[in-house]
C-alpha cells in the first residue's frame, strides 16, 4: 500500500461501528446500571480512561452467561482490535457472527482486523456478504474498494469509490480513495481534478497536495 493511502485507515475506526461494544450501547441490553456486574462497567472505565489491556481483562471476569454472549465477544473483539491483537480480534468477531449469523454488524467488525493484517481476500468475501444484505451499505462499500485498491484492482475501486462520491461528495476518505485510484489507473488529468476538488473540501490535506504534484497538477 502506498503512503498516501495510509490515510484511508481512518475507515477503520468509524465510531458508529463500536457504538454497541462501548457503554453507551451496551446500556440497553443491560438495563439500570446498578444492574449490571461491576468486571463489565469497570471495562467500560477502564477503555475510556485508556487502559485497553485492563478493560480486556475484566470483560474474563464477567459472568459467563455475559462473557459468552455475541455482545461479550463482540466488545471483546474491538477491545482486542485496538490493542493491535488482529488474529485475537478476527476469532472474537467469529464467534460474535456464530452468535448472530443473521446480522452485519460482526461482518463489519471482523473487517478491521482483516484490512489491519492485509488479509484482503477474506476482507472482500466479508464485504460482499455485507453488501448482498445491504446493497447500499456505506462501510461494505468503502472498505471493498479499498481492499480493491490494495489488491491494485485500480478499475474496480475506482467504481465504488465514484458511486461513494456521488452519495457522500464531502467525504474526504472518499474523494482521496477515488483520486488516487484514478491516478494508479493512469489517468493522471481526472485524478488533478478530483485532488483539486479534494483540496477544496480540505485545503490543509498533504496527501491530496502530493498526489496533485504527483498527477500533474499545480
Amino acid at each position: 500500500m502506498n503512503k498516501p493511502m495510509k490515510k484511508l485507515r481512518m475507515l477503520l475506526v468509524p465510531a458508529m461501528l463500536c457504538t454497541l461494544w462501548t457503554q453507551q450501547g451496551w446500556a440497553a441490553d443491560l438495563g439500570p446500571v446498578g444492574g449490571a456486574d461491576q468486571s463489565l462497567v469497570q471495562s467500560y472505565d477502564l477503555e475510556a480512561a485508556g487502559k485497553l489491556k485492563e478493560a480486556l481483562a475484566a470483560m474474563d471476569q464477567t459472568p459467563p452467561a455475559r462473557k459468552d454472549s455475541y455482545l461479550g465477544w463482540a466488545r471483546r473483539g474491538w477491545l482486542q482490535y485496538r490493542l493491535a491483537l488482529h488474529a485475537e480480534s478476527v476469532e472474537s468477531y467469529r464467534k460474535a457472527m456464530a452468535l448472530a449469523p443473521q446480522a452485519i454488524e460482526p461482518r463489519l467488525g471482523i473487517m478491521l482486523p482483516q484490512l489491519a493484517l492485509h488479509r484482503w481476500a477474506d476482507a472482500e468475501m466479508i464485504a460482499k456478504e455485507v453488501l448482498k444484505v445491504d446493497p447500499a451499505s456505506y462501510l461494505g462499500t468503502l472498505r471493498l474498494a479499498f481492499v480493491y485498491y490494495n489488491q491494485h484492482r485500480y478499475a474496480e475501486s475506482t467504481v465504488l469509490y465514484r458511486k461513494l462520491r456521488d452519495l457522500y461528495p464531502s467525504d474526504t476518505d472518499v474523494r482521496s480513495g477515488l483520486a488516487w485510484g484514478l491516478l494508479k489507473s493512469g489517468k493522471p488529468q481526472e485524478a488533478a481534478r478530483e485532488f483539486q476538488d479534494l483540496l477544496l473540501i480540505s485545503p490543509r490535506l498533504a496527501t491530496a497536495r502530493e498526489g496533485l504534484q504527483l498527477s500533474g497538477g499545480h
